[in-house]
């Protein structure tokens, strides 16, 4: 769906690879002390602008559509963002950067309705929703190349059952990031495994699902195991691969009670760190409560989105978020942000849960019921991820993955009621383009 009807490029889906670019960072940025965010940082500026200024003209081209653009969870995000923008008044000291945060997640959901805005909106949302797996197996890649040819730049020694930690270098990227592209790479390829393909396409697929399971076991990240495991588990079940289920199941109780599988588990998954270290969180708990202390200081407008708790909590110097999306919507736009941003996932998650239960004969289907599964697998991913990470709540790879399962949601649902039964193999056209 890189070319859209009549032989044109989806400038939709280009402004969506402008904005995955734009989260990349490709140098390490010599702030001032007191000073947040980086406005030498033109790759990202340049990416951002670009993809606002294409998802306007599409916008605008495809005028007659717009209401099949903005969807209630859309709209609702659109809400959240221009609360996120204006909040940055309430922090004058770091309004520049609170309002660009804030922009930021508004030019997200402009690429967004832009997509959808498409005559083939079900083809173009599957579309933004594979070039996620697709660029970050890429990444993958050229992480563990790097950690083979520049190891002291890419590993970190840690007391955990592995002694080093895997990070990006060129890009930059932090371990728990590395740890969720190579989740969610992995269940994309595992849900592809399913799928009938040939098997020059399979040994491929499986050559990569190798490469993204080593990086997640190095990049040692608690919340990606345990999300990408469970994710996992969800996927078997919609898809209705019982026998898989319980072949590893077994396996499971086989390693855990013959092996020292459960040994080196637990060892792997504390990293090192003591038991008291590990129940808050690696220290997010402590960010959190005074988090919830700022919160209760202004609870209907927040104290000013992105910047507020950098500067306020954690210190300019410090971590980049409090590590906890809710936290975050909470700290910097109050109630006001609050309630539309958990409404829209909320909807989200619902309509597509209720999808799955369709009399549609496509959810019947074998591609149509593993479609279904995987985008409830993504679902789960995302909202583990956001328990201890802040992409949810800004624009990071975890809010643009769940934007792709709002797409999917939308669009899919549009054209289930839009289609009879009899119309079935159009359907199937429209997702599997």
């Amino acid at each position: 769906m890189l070319i859209g009807p009549r032989n044109r490029l989806n400038l939709g889906i280009i402004a969506w690879v402008a904005m995955f670019f734009s989260i990349l960072i490709w140098k390490q940025s010599n702030l001032a002390s007191g000073e947040l965010g980086d406005s030498t940082n033109y790759t990202r500026i340049v990416s951002v602008l670009f993809a606002a200024g294409a998802s306007i003209w599409v916008l605008l081209h495809n005028a007659a559509r717009l209401r099949y653009a903005f969807s209630g969870p859309l709209l609702l995000l659109l809400f959240y963002s221009l609360v996120a923008m204006v909040s940055s008044a309430y922090v004058p000291a770091y309004a520049f950067y609170s309002m660009w945060k804030g922009f930021e997640v508004l030019v997200d959901v402009l690429v967004m309705a832009a997509i959808l805005s498409y005559p083939a909106a079900l083809g173009s949302a599957r579309t933004a929703y594979r070039v996620l797996p697709f660029l970050d197996g890429i990444l993958i890649v050229v992480f563990l190349i790097e950690a083979v040819t520049m190891p002291s730049l890419a590993l970190s020694p840690t007391r955990g059952y592995i002694s080093v930690y895997m990070s990006g270098a060129i890009p930059n990227m932090s371990q728990n990031a590395v740890a969720f592209l190579s989740a969610v790479t992995g269940f994309a390829l595992i849900c592809r495994l399913y799928r009938p393909a040939r098997l020059i396409a399979k040994l491929f697929y499986l050559s990569m699902l190798c490469l993204a399971l080593m990086a997640l076991i190095f990049a040692q990240s608690r919340t990606s195991v345990i999300a990408l495991a469970l994710a996992l588990l969800v996927f078997l079940i919609f898809d209705r691969r019982f026998l898989s289920l319980a072949l590893l199941a077994g396996l499971c109780l086989i390693a855990a009670m013959y092996t020292q599988a459960t040994d080196v588990s637990t060892k792997y998954l504390l990293r090192g760190q003591d038991p008291a270290l590990v129940t808050t969180l690696s220290g997010r708990t402590e960010g959190w409560e005074a988090a919830w202390e700022s919160f209760q200081e202004s609870p209907i407008v927040g104290q000013g989105f992105a910047a507020y708790a950098r500067a306020h909590i954690l210190g300019t110097s410090g971590l980049s978020s409090l590590h906890g999306a809710v936290f975050d919507v909470l700290v910097g736009t109050g109630l006001l942000g609050l309630l539309p941003w958990i409404a829209a996932i909320a909807w989200t998650a619902v309509r597509l849960f209720r999808l799955s239960w369709s009399r549609h004969p496509w959810f019947r289907s074998a591609a149509g019921r593993s479609f279904q599964a995987e985008m409830l697998g993504v679902m789960v991913l995302i909202l583990v991820r956001a328990s201890t990470s802040s992409g949810l709540a800004m624009h990071e790879d975890n809010f643009m993955l769940f934007l792709t399962v709002l797409a999917y949601t939308t669009s899919m649902q549009r054209e289930a009621r839009r289609t009879s039964s009899d119309e079935s193999p159009r359907l199937m056209a429209g997702a599997k383009a």
